[in-house]
């Protein structure tokens, strides 16, 4: 990997190896949802919490932004077949293998159950918040920016954009807030943050730039999300720190090394990882022998099966999308 890429904190090589990083948290949160596992890994779930998630939503944000900024409004037009469709043809596969393994566990479910839950509202077992989360805020962004093509002079297009945006997530916020759990909706602002990164980048990388800044940067962002965390359970606060929690990824990603291989094939593969895991969790779960619920050997069966069919599924959905892009 060049090395050059691997220090450049919006690279492919950083985003994609943060993203393997952060998914093999989410991983050993899930795990701990079936089966206890030691404390010191229960204090880093714990204490990231939700956290956790923040930089998905962010790099997702970054990149459909910086996506915009490069493209234009022939970005914009395509967004429906390239944000949303896509992840709906990723996403409507996985839960309808759920299904298969629900039925052959004897869980029951109604058609309405099946039917939400392919749009990420409702779970046949299967994560989904963040699904469903992601599938809004594409569509947010896609009508901030097609009404702003429509509306609104080239010059300020952006920055009307990014404010529309800001107000669209507000509701999905408020409407999230009222009829969902918390962790539907409070880390939501990473998502626009990402998308103002991309379209402010030069600003605020010359300012990182300098070689005192960062570190200084990095710790007041630290001590400001220390400070933070025992009022977090306030939404709104827990909004900022999630804002603050990027940008102290951000600088830190600026200065030290991230990149590496396996981390950035498990961030190559975040998506399938993230669907499936919980398929060999529930048959475990299920099967209730004795040997299987060790903890380690419950982890280590689990990681091996979700890799596997992470690798898999991701085999056969490029084979599938190339067959239908001839």
């Amino acid at each position: 990997m060049d090395n050059a890429n691997s220090r450049d904190s919006l690279s492919k090589a950083v985003t994609t190896s943060v993203n393997g990083l952060f998914i093999m948290i989410v991983f050993f949160s899930h795990v701990q949802q079936y089966i206890r596992l030691p404390a010191p890994v229960h204090s880093v779930t714990a204490g990231l919490g939700q956290l956790m998630v923040a930089m998905f939503l962010f790099y997702s944000g970054y990149g459909v932004g910086s996506s915009i900024h490069k493209k234009g409004m022939e970005y914009v037009h395509g967004m429906p077949r390239r944000r949303i469709l896509q992840v709906l043809g990723r996403f409507i596969p996985a839960v309808l293998l759920y299904a298969l393994v629900d039925l052959a566990c004897g869980i029951t479910f109604t058609g309405r159950k099946l039917l939400y839950s392919l749009v990420g509202w409702d779970s046949l077992g299967n994560s989904n918040w963040y699904i469903f989360v992601i599938l809004s805020l594409y569509l947010a962004t896609w009508l901030a920016c097609e009404i702003c093509g429509k509306l609104v002079d080239e010059g300020r297009r952006e920055t009307v954009s990014f404010l529309l945006l800001g107000a669209l997530s507000a509701v999905l916020f408020l409407f999230l807030h009222e009829t969902k759990e918390s962790w539907w909706y409070n880390t939501l602002s990473a998502y626009p943050f990402g998308y103002l990164a991309a379209l402010t980048r030069e600003k605020w990388e010359r300012l990182l730039d300098r070689k005192s800044l960062w570190a200084g940067t990095s710790l007041v962002l630290f001590f400001l999300i220390l400070f933070l965390r025992p009022v977090s359970s306030h939404a709104s606060l827990h909004l900022l720190m999630t804002v603050l929690f990027c940008a102290l990824i951000l600088c830190l990603t600026k200065k030290v090394p991230v990149y590496h291989p396996v981390l950035y094939w498990l961030g190559k593969h975040l998506f399938e990882i993230y669907i499936l895991m919980r398929i060999p969790m529930i048959l475990l779960r299920q099967m209730a022998v004795t040997w299987t619920q060790e903890p380690l050997v419950f982890t280590l069966i689990s990681l091996a099966v979700t890799l596997l069919l992470a690798y898999l599924y991701h085999r056969i959905y490029e084979f599938f999308a190339s067959l239908l892009a001839r």
